[in-house]
């Protein structure tokens, strides 16, 4: 029989999305149940700003602090559970790419867990970012439904 495989480091990739939340209450239960370490990342999306938002310094500089303080509030989250080593990544650009091609070979992760999918603009036409990780990470992928 083969044996379950254990993970040292999670990588949760999370947004304020129900499933973006409900990735976090996984990848923090795998990380529980394995002692491993956990990084949470969220990428900061600025092309999902209008362009007015988007050139005013106040509203973005807003918004990044927006990703910046929900990141904070993961991992308490992930402390007040019981995880021992959490760190956090704020990363920005298209999330897949950037979890796949930036954040994965920095943290060094064994697992990634994400949200199964996302229904923000084209996305929801041309496939989900979680679909984008799952199909080029080099480690194992849970996607959350």
């Amino acid at each position: 029989m083969v044996e379950a495989k254990h993970f040292k480091r999670v990588l949760a990739a999370v947004d304020d999305s129900k499933l973006g939340q409900l990735a976090l209450v996984n990848a923090i239960h795998q990380a529980q149940e394995d002692d491993s370490e956990l990084t949470i990342v969220s990428v900061f999306e600025a092309e999902q700003m209008n362009v007015f938002d988007y050139f005013s310094k106040e509203k973005n500089a807003a918004a990044r602090e927006d990703v910046e303080e929900a990141l904070k509030r993961y991992r308490q989250t992930a402390v007040d559970a019981g995880v021992g080593h959490v760190d956090t990544v704020f990363a920005e650009g298209e999330p897949g790419e950037v979890i796949v091609k930036d954040v994965i070979p920095s943290v060094k992760p064994d697992m990634v867990v994400i949200g199964s999918h996302s229904q923000r603009g084209a996305e929801k036409y041309f496939g989900s970012q979680s679909s984008y990780v799952a199909n080029n990470a080099p480690v194992t992928v849970m996607i959350v439904r």
